[in-house]
């Protein structure tokens, strides 16, 4: 296919990607590929679908081959650099951005770039300089709105300890405020002051900020639909499924799961010091084998293990050697962990693709959890994290189905308290030394001191050792918190909204 084939193909599915629908995107990309294998253009654009799916790891590889192709396209190689960047490689992010400035030099969007993974490294006075250049860039010429809202979030990101707080409210509030404005740049905007906010402890302007994110980002969830889906999950899985299990050794795994947001980055990054032990992060190795396997298509829902019958001997095995593809991508030997929240929907399948693997079940007061992800701005879309509601209901499906893997035999997994943590890491990290059968070491305690990358939106925290100001903060935001407690049930006596707010 030559460039022009290619592009035809192309158009119609960018326009796909923008209106948000990814369903069969990524099989649309992958196929268009297979058919040039060698054209640039079709390996960026899978790389694009890569990342839009959160396929990190995936958008580098593709953004990689399409430079073979066309190694001084700025373009190409500046998207490389984004994945590279979401994908936690930021020493490698910073020189492709530098590369970028080599064939377009004073790029604003490359300098922003490497002013942000100067940022996510923690080298706070060399994107603060990096910033002040890019700011005498726009200076020079007259500024779209845009690339103002652009230029005063990335100072905003180094407030409060690089940059003065209250001067960085100052100048992003009225153009975040300006509806004229990029959606997504107003969303991560209002995100970023609410985070300085409540450093400065404003909390109800922060709330307002979170709830704006919220409202700019329109998506939609069904919590009826979900818990109809969880019921028929737990229904599937019961004791006496008959599902059969694989004839491998998943000793070498251990799995980290739980609601977002509830001390899963915590809890791997203590796990890690452990000696042989190698973090995989959040890993989507069961996740997709069942996607494959259930070929669900709705763009709401992620698929689940909901058709039984389907999970036959030839079948459980071929998904656990497709699996072992990418655990063995981080080692070959040695414990591999595997930090993937929403295994949490995959416990007794997990535990009969990989017997003998361990299960830590991280926990956190529902209150917090739930606050916690409302105050988020994922990478990646999570509808229930839109509405308070919605969290709060999110997260009693969430509790009911860990009830029901606990009641099974198969799992062999403990429950971690995020507040028991806190209170005692020592004598916790202990205890999970003891149920992965090594002996405890200091190291446990002081992972904050260790190099290694954390890709979520916990990387902040991890930096630091452990504290407790995100215990019970929930009180702080009490008097906005009404229908998360009606999501949860400890309202009960109050309806429901009848409408999202």
């Amino acid at each position: 296919m030559n460039n022009q084939q290619v592009d035809q193909h192309i158009v119609p599915l960018v326009a796909q990607l923008k209106r948000g629908n990814l369903t069969g995107l990524l099989q649309k990309a992958t196929q268009l590929v297979r058919m040039a294998p060698k054209n640039p253009r079709a390996l960026d654009f899978l790389g694009v679908v890569n990342e839009s799916l959160g396929r990190h790891a995936e958008a580098i590889q593709s953004h990689a081959k399409a430079l073979q192709y066309m190694p001084t396209n700025p373009d190409i190689r500046h998207r490389y650099a984004q994945a590279l960047q979401r994908g936690g490689r930021y020493e490698e992010a910073i020189d492709e951005y530098e590369r970028v400035l080599y064939y377009r030099p004073g790029d604003f969007r490359a300098v922003r770039g490497k002013a942000s993974a100067l940022t996510d490294l923690g080298k706070l006075d060399e994107a603060l300089k990096t910033l002040h250049v890019l700011e005498k860039l726009v200076e020079e010429k007259p500024a779209t709105l845009n690339v103002r809202l652009a230029l005063a979030t990335s100072f905003i990101r180094l407030a409060p300890d690089a940059h003065d707080p209250e001067e960085a409210i100052d100048r992003i509030r009225p153009l975040a405020e300006d509806e004229s404005g990029e959606s997504g740049l107003r969303i991560n905007a209002f995100f970023q002051m609410g985070r300085v906010l409540e450093k400065l402890k404003r909390h109800d302007e922060a709330f307002a900020c979170w709830a704006k994110t919220k409202t700019l980002k329109h998506l939609n969830w069904d919590p009826d639909a979900h818990s109809r889906r969880v019921d028929r999950l737990i229904d599937c899985w019961s004791e006496d499924c008959g599902v059969p299990s694989s004839d491998s050794d998943g000793s070498r795994l251990i799995y980290i799961l739980g609601m977002m947001r509830s001390g899963t980055s915590l809890t791997e990054q203590m796990v890690a010091q452990i000696e042989g032990v190698s973090p995989g992060g959040e890993m989507n190795a069961v996740s997709r084998r069942v996607a494959e396997v259930e070929q669900e298509h709705n763009p709401m829902f992620r698929p689940l293990p909901l058709t039984r019958a389907r999970y036959s001997v030839p079948m459980m095995q071929r998904i656990t050697t497709d699996a072992w593809k990418m655990y063995n991508d981080v080692a070959r030997e040695g414990w591999i962990t595997d930090k993937q929240p929403f295994n949490c929907f995959f416990v007794p399948l997990i535990a009969r693709m990989f017997p003998g693997c361990k299960i830590i079940h991280c926990m956190r007061d529902p209150q917090d959890c739930c606050l916690s992800n409302y105050m988020q701005s994922f990478s990646r879309p999570h509808p229930q994290t839109n509405e308070l509601y919605w969290l709060g209901r999110y997260h009693r499906d969430y509790e009911r189905m860990m009830d029901a893997w606990r009641s099974l035999s198969l799992p062999n997994m403990i429950d971690l308290k995020y507040e028991d943590t806190v209170a005692d890491p020592e004598g916790q990290s202990r205890r999970v030394a003891g149920f992965l059968g090594v002996e405890w070491t200091e190291d446990m305690l002081n992972y904050h001191r260790s190099d290694r990358v954390v890709r979520t939106a916990s990387r902040e925290q991890v930096r630091q050792p452990i504290y407790k100001s995100s215990v019970k903060k929930y009180e702080l935001y009490a008097k906005h918190l009404g229908d998360l407690r009606r999501g949860l049930g400890i309202d009960e006596d109050v309806a429901a909204p009848t409408e999202p707010a």
